[in-house]
């Protein structure tokens, strides 16, 4: 990330950049900064850059010429330029929107962004309106000019730089994440002053101690801030993973969203069986994988137990890399039809469970980055439907396309390596083998493989070479993350 700021004084955003994390960060070139002073673009000898306002008033304003020039001699060398685009330019200003998480995430994902700072009374007008794409305020207040306010966002946004942090963790989950203030912390000595730290934090049940923090997160922002606690909006990720790859897929995209997510296993029956009633103020995400470029068909219909009330939601399709169809469609029809609103749709690439070539090591970092986009792409959807409401995406495909025969695959239960544990009985999502015989039912029978997946003593196995053969021949070339 490279930033440059358009100042007055370079030295105030010089010594605070330059310290602390921001400044290890620049010195480990995970981030730069370029101060540009406005003065050396005057076009007097005095270096004067400011003027008396037309209309009288009080206080001076800063002249339109110096504060151009200054902007383009960062614009013509910028990585921006020679892509033929115009650079970020973010001014400081208390008419701006004010600053907040979300904003420095996305502010995070640029290559570069330009600060102007502004001085006395403000700048002209005139070149603003031909400089600036973001007006930016960090708060409903009056400061002398537009340093300090470049240096929190300089902070904020580089915190979520790669390698910025020891812990790229801090970054996603900490107290702003989810609209709620931190829990409170304790170190040693263990009592201070007659005050015991909780005892919970003491006996390492983490599951126990995570519960207390949300709790307490919870109860500081209601105290301390209820305008927060009214936009924070739990997160439950829905999904159907008979092999896994979907569930970790639809993790990567939760972590980006919420650092306390719910998860809903769908792949188990007896939670397709229930009802599960979302709200407004919630957010649904509902992954699932691709079986032949649609949604698996269950007998009782993937999602069909979910309901919402104007909720907004997520669609994923994840794919062995040939092609995601008509699933989204699908999916979009069945929760729209149930009071959901789709606000985004994702069909990231999974490895393929009748290949190992097609979807290897997918997600890859570059899928992570693509994640990283469309999660913060979300949360300013979801903050934009504050003021004007949720706008419902469009997804190609056909949303009730018939049903497609699959390729037929050949599974062989080796009965002398059973152990009889019951693990392929139990975990079949569609109740396709046996609890006596452990034969699987053809006619149930959906070929997700996850008895094979599940069984630790390797007696299912399953023939889709001529599948694979197929497959491989004709969708080996890796596709891109897909979004809407």
């Amino acid at each position: 990330m490279n930033f440059h700021v358009l100042t007055l004084f370079p030295q105030m955003i010089e010594q605070t950049v330059n310290t602390s994390i921001t400044g290890r960060a620049v010195k480990n070139e995970k981030i730069s900064l370029q101060t540009v002073n406005i003065r050396d673009f005057a076009d007097n000898k005095h270096m004067r850059v400011d003027d008396y306002p037309y209309g009288g008033g009080a206080g001076m304003v800063m002249q339109p010429e110096p504060v151009y020039r200054a902007y383009e001699s960062v614009k013509s060398h910028s990585l921006a330029a020679a892509q033929g685009k115009r650079p970020r330019c973010i001014y400081l200003t208390p008419q701006g929107k004010v600053f907040n998480q979300t904003m420095a995430e996305e502010f995070a994902l640029e290559e570069e962004l330009i600060f102007l700072c502004g001085h006395y009374e403000g700048i002209d007008e005139r070149v603003l309106e031909e400089i600036v794409t973001d007006y930016v305020s960090i708060g409903d207040y009056v400061l002398t000019g537009g340093e300090l306010a470049a240096c929190v966002m300089i902070d904020a946004i580089s915190r979520f730089v790669p390698g910025v942090l020891n812990n790229e963790e801090s970054s996603q989950f900490e107290s702003m994440q989810d609209n709620l203030l931190e829990y409170p912390h304790y170190t040693r000595p263990e009592i201070w002053h007659e005050k015991q730290v909780p005892q919970v934090l003491l006996k390492g049940d983490h599951d126990k101690i995570q519960s207390w923090r949300l709790e307490q997160s919870m109860k500081r922002t209601r105290e301390r801030r209820p305008d927060l606690l009214a936009q924070n909006r739990p997160v439950t990720v829905a999904y159907f993973s008979p092999t896994e790859g979907t569930r970790k897929a639809a993790e990567l995209l939760a972590m980006g969203l919420t650092q306390n997510p719910r998860y809903l296993d769908l792949t188990r029956r007896k939670f397709r069986k229930q009802i599960r009633r979302f709200q407004e103020q919630e957010l649904l995400v509902a992954a699932a994988p691709v079986y032949g470029g649609q949604l698996p068909r269950l007998e009782e219909g993937l999602f069909t137990n979910l309901r919402g009330n104007h909720t907004p939601c997520v669609l994923m399709a994840a794919y062995g890399n040939r092609h995601y169809d008509d699933t989204l469609a699908q999916m979009k029809e069945i929760l729209t039809s149930r009071g959901f609103v789709c606000i985004g749709a994702i069909a990231p690439i999974i490895p393929h469970i009748y290949s190992e070539k097609l979807g290897a090591g997918r997600p890859n970092e570059q899928d992570r980055e693509v994640f990283r986009r469309f999660s913060v792409l979300i949360k300013r959807r979801i903050q934009d439907a504050e003021d004007k409401g949720f706008v419902e995406v469009s997804v190609p495909g056909n949303p009730k396309p018939e049903p497609k025969a699959m390729k037929p695959v050949e599974k062989h239960f080796i009965r002398e390596s059973c152990t009889n544990c019951q693990a392929c009985v139990q975990k079949c999502p569609v109740n396709a083998i046996s609890r006596e015989t452990l034969e699987i039912s053809p006619e149930k029978c959906m070929s997700c493989m996850r008895c094979v997946k599940v069984c630790k003593a390797n007696a299912r196995e399953f023939d889709a070479s001529q599948v694979r053969q197929y497959l491989e021949s004709n969708y080996s070339v890796p596709r891109e993350i897909e979004y809407f």
